[in-house]
């Protein structure tokens, strides 16, 4: 079983991967069509707001038991 700290990181590492696929929808939606792009564009959408909600959480599990961190109502009672 992983720690919170390696339960992070590895939110950390999904991050990355969405940024990655973030990037290179970006750079493939120069060349497509009206219909095609509409379509990308709401994958975006899609994949920034996981992207967010993965650094939150990832944060979140990544100093949950520092003494001082604030953790707020979002992801935690």
């Amino acid at each position: 079983m992983a720690t919170l700290a390696e339960l992070g990181q590895a939110y950390l590492e999904s991050a990355v991967k969405l940024r990655i696929g973030i990037q290179r929808l970006e750079e493939r939606m120069e060349d497509m069509g009206a219909k095609e792009h509409l379509a990308a564009e709401h994958d975006l959408r899609l994949l920034r707001q996981m992207l967010r909600e993965t650094r939150e959480v990832g944060e979140l599990v990544r100093h949950y038991y520092e003494p001082g961190y604030w953790r707020g109502g979002k992801y935690s009672l």
